[in-house]
């Protein structure tokens, strides 16, 4: 247990577009909590969209839900186990990893990222990342392995997101009814959306990738992703319908960051394909075809988070190099510079330690 008097330097976002770097009081750690020293931290669309206002939590607030660190301090002695090691965190904080005795409705049906007294690390009601410390449930920790480095390790969070899309649709059973490769294309080669390309290629997807910008298909390369450029939707939906004979893909993973990606996801997925919804932008959908999309019966999947520890052996199954799409790294004193870096192509990385 720290001391009360001990203070930690930590970005606080007081209000949209304004974000503080303060010094803190270091609360006391209660019984379950760990005191994790944040090695690396990173930007994540999310996080831009808070900072802009677009998608509104409760203020203020620490962002920060993607990082690597090393556990400084348990809230229970019986836990001192976990000191010093190097650990990455779940951000769902529900009723188990609370300690909360009487499990939600969420909880008790098996879906705890769900859970209805949860709090997001960094995104809603808990304090994240973009700091020295971050205090996390310690039944959310999950240890990473001594090969993986902390800029690979910071990827762990969008990477188990991205597996998630084929948690719940997963391309072996499609390809078992189709008997033939399922065809996925990914729309957007930002961060979630290059990892998302990489899980679906590992789990034997033909992928299809499409990105706006040079920068984000030359990254996508780096890193053993098949992309590339459109100019124009049309285009992008001409090269899918060749790709499929016409029919459209059986998976579209929409990764554009912009409300308006659905709309091109429904022209480009097959009659009764899944669109895979990944964009958090914090703004509605102004056009949609919900007619076409009902005649084709079009299934629309939303996916969120996923799992640490399936992310963490996906890792080290394949080692994707991970560290190739980091484009810059700030120190915490220019957290400013970091998030307007990260509105353009590349991971941004916030060194916090």
């Amino acid at each position: 247990m720290r001391d009360n008097g001990q203070t930690f330097r930590a970005a606080i976002l007081v209000a949209p577009k304004k974000i503080e770097l303060k010094e803190l009081p270091l609360p006391p750690l209660r019984p379950g909590e760990a005191l994790v020293r944040v090695h690396l931290a990173g930007v994540c669309g999310t996080d831009l969209a808070i900072h802009n206002g677009d998608y509104p939590v409760p203020l203020p607030l620490i962002l920060g839900h993607e990082w690597a660190g090393t556990v400084e301090a348990v809230g229970d002695a019986r836990q001192r186990c976990w000191i010093g090691r190097r650990v990455v965190g779940e951000i769902n904080n529900h009723c188990a990893a609370l300690g909360f005795r009487r499990l939600c409705a969420a909880c008790k049906a098996g879906l705890p990222t769900h859970c209805l007294k949860r709090t997001v690390t960094g995104i809603v009601a808990h304090h994240g990342a973009f700091a020295e410390y971050v205090i996390v449930p310690i039944a959310n920790l999950r240890e990473l392995p001594r090969a993986m480095s902390d800029e690979a390790a910071v990827f762990i969070e969008p990477l188990a997101a991205a597996l998630q899309t084929f948690e719940m649709t997963p391309l072996t059973a499609t390809a078992a009814a189709k008997k033939t490769e399922p065809a996925v294309v990914v729309l957007g080669c930002g961060r979630l959306g290059v990892l998302a390309a990489l899980a679906a290629q590992a789990l034997g997807g033909k992928v299809l990738a499409f990105g706006r910008r040079r920068e984000e298909i030359t990254r996508a390369r780096r890193v053993g992703v098949r992309a590339r450029a459109h100019s124009a939707p049309v285009e992008m939906i001409r090269a899918v319908k060749t790709a499929t004979a016409g029919f459209g893909a059986d998976v579209v993973v929409e990764a554009t960051g912009s409300p308006n990606g659905l709309a091109l996801a429904l022209e480009c997925v097959r009659p009764r394909g899944t669109i895979a919804l990944k964009s958090t932008p914090g703004l509605p959908v102004e056009q949609f075809d919900l007619t076409r999309a009902v005649v084709n019966e079009v299934r629309l999947q939303g996916s969120r988070c996923g799992s640490f520890s399936a992310a963490i052996r996906f890792w080290q199954r394949h080692r994707p190099p991970l560290e190739r799409l980091v484009a810059a790294q700030f120190p915490l004193s220019q957290i400013s510079e970091a998030l307007d870096r990260a509105r353009r192509p590349g991971k941004v990385l916030v060194r916090c330690a």
